[in-house]
């Protein structure tokens, strides 16, 4: 199992997700206590938030790149 870190500590939503998967696979494998599973449902929860946020970051972005008037070609041709 990788080393935890906190929530700042995840700086890709791939890095997030990975831990996220992992996360999942120990819960699955039904070896861990139930205090454990405690730790690992609340760090799952959190790391949920994350990716969320990090596809919600992006959408926003994509929106807005896409709201920039882009010249089109005629009017670089013609301009």
């Amino acid at each position: 199992m990788s080393e935890e870190k906190n929530k700042s500590d995840y700086e890709s939503f791939s890095e997030a997700k990975k831990r996220l998967e992992e996360i999942a696979r120990a819960l699955e494998e039904n070896d861990v206590t139930l205090e454990k599973s405690m730790e690992l449902y609340e760090e799952g929860a959190q790391l949920v938030k994350i990716c969320y946020d990090k596809l919600n970051n992006a959408k926003q972005k994509f929106t807005l790149i896409n709201a920039v008037p882009q010249e089109s070609d005629d009017e670089q041709v013609f301009g």
